[in-house]
């Protein structure tokens, strides 16, 4: 009986102990602005927390797992923490009316959406502030604020799941 109980025990903290599943991926990343970092060659964009790497085509890991991830690059061997993965929307060509908040330098999102729009030179502080947004058929675009703020638009982005 005694070793009965040991062994279910046993059984069931191995079972407790298993490692998560969990994805590598081999990618080349360029800071694009403070915790940005795009996938060269993707319309992809990391998003991190606390990363102060100066990166440039740098090889890195990316690593996921169900409650997080991280990015280990090559040549520096510093981690950071992912916070999201964002890839480009398909969005349609016109104008919209937004409201937007600043998460980062240049990377703002759009309330009620799970879309982040990516500017360029943005400086602009907007907390659930009104603002135009003008897409182009190529896929850029104009960000314009109440006050006169004018952004150029890089992209559209879209949370993606990790």
């Amino acid at each position: 009986m005694k070793k009965t109980l040991l062994v279910t025990l046993a059984a069931l903290m191995s079972l407790h102990a298993a490692p998560a599943l969990a994805e590598n991926y081999e990618v080349n990343l360029t800071r694009k602005s403070s915790n940005v970092y795009k996938v060269d060659g993707k319309d992809i964009i990391i998003q991190t927390r606390h990363c102060y790497v100066y990166a440039y085509s740098e090889d890195a890991i990316f690593k996921t797992s169900g409650y997080g991830g991280e990015v280990i690059f090559f040549d520096s061997k510093d981690k950071c923490d992912v916070k999201a993965v964002f890839g480009v929307s398909e969005q349609e060509p016109g104008k919209y009316v937004v409201t937007v908040s600043r998460e980062d330098d240049d990377w703002y999102e759009v309330f009620g959406t799970n879309s982040y729009i990516k500017t360029s030179s943005c400086l602009s502080l907007a907390l659930g502030e009104e603002a135009y947004l003008t897409i182009a058929p190529s896929g850029f675009g104009r960000l314009r604020f109440k006050d006169g703020d004018d952004c150029m638009v890089e992209a559209v982005y879209t949370k993606l799941r990790l």
